[in-house]
């Protein structure tokens, strides 16, 4: 299965996921391996700004690659705690279809719309299983 996880750039649990997943056999989309942005770009943008950044050729970039890999994956799994960006990566695997599992952990803030995903869990070993 192609499983796209959705976390932060310092959630300190993504590698654990990355591996559990990779040694139940599925084909994992690792995002922090494929490049990042220079999100220093994007400081003290204001408003008239945010379509400078939102155009600049290393997000639109990196933008189409975790799009594609999103668009073709089977699963989304996000990992908690984490930003804007995984959440939209989840809501996108809800809206899609796609299997979706969201990591919780105690002490992680809770959300209504959680009750989307398709299954929650609360260690990185019950991951693999949730795919199913």
């Amino acid at each position: 299965m192609k499983v796209y996880v959705a976390s932060s750039w310092r959630n300190e649990v993504y590698p654990e996921v990355l591996a559990a997943l990779r040694g139940a056999g599925h084909d994992v989309y690792d995002f922090r391996h494929q490049g990042g942005v220079e999100w220093n770009l994007a400081d003290g943008v204001d408003a008239g700004g945010l379509f400078d950044v939102l155009e600049h050729p290393q997000v639109q970039a990196i933008f189409r690659r975790d799009m594609d890999a999103l668009v073709n994956c089977d699963a989304v799994v996000c990992v908690l705690p984490c930003g804007r960006s995984a959440h939209l990566e989840l809501g996108y695997g809800v809206g899609a279809g796609k299997r979706t599992v969201l990591l919780w952990h105690n002490g992680d803030e809770p959300d209504i719309m959680h009750k989307a995903v398709d299954a929650i869990v609360f260690n990185v070993a019950d991951i693999p299983g949730a795919l199913e």
